[in-house]
């Protein structure tokens, strides 16, 4: 697989860099931003992905799951 990497020349803000740097335990401010754009990107795709489960449930009928059952679980299959 092949990564395409891309040098680029940016301002950061140093005090934020730190903090981002500590929460994410990296070393380097290299790896603090790669560590930090994963995380957003990985956050993307699970919002992407709670909200096609929001929408698949919002359109089944749960109303049985709803239901008062006394019997434990256990006791299902034996019944």
């Amino acid at each position: 697989m092949y990564i395409r990497l891309v040098k680029t020349v940016i301002d950061l803000d140093d005090e934020l860099l730190e903090r981002a740097r500590r929460e994410l335990g990296t070393k380097s401010k290299k790896d603090t931003i790669h560590a930090a754009l994963r995380l957003v990107a990985e956050r993307s795709e699970r919002m992407e992905a709670i909200r096609e489960l929001i929408a698949i449930s919002s359109e089944q009928d749960w109303t049985g799951l709803l239901e008062d059952d006394k019997t434990p679980r256990g006791e299902q299959d034996a019944a």
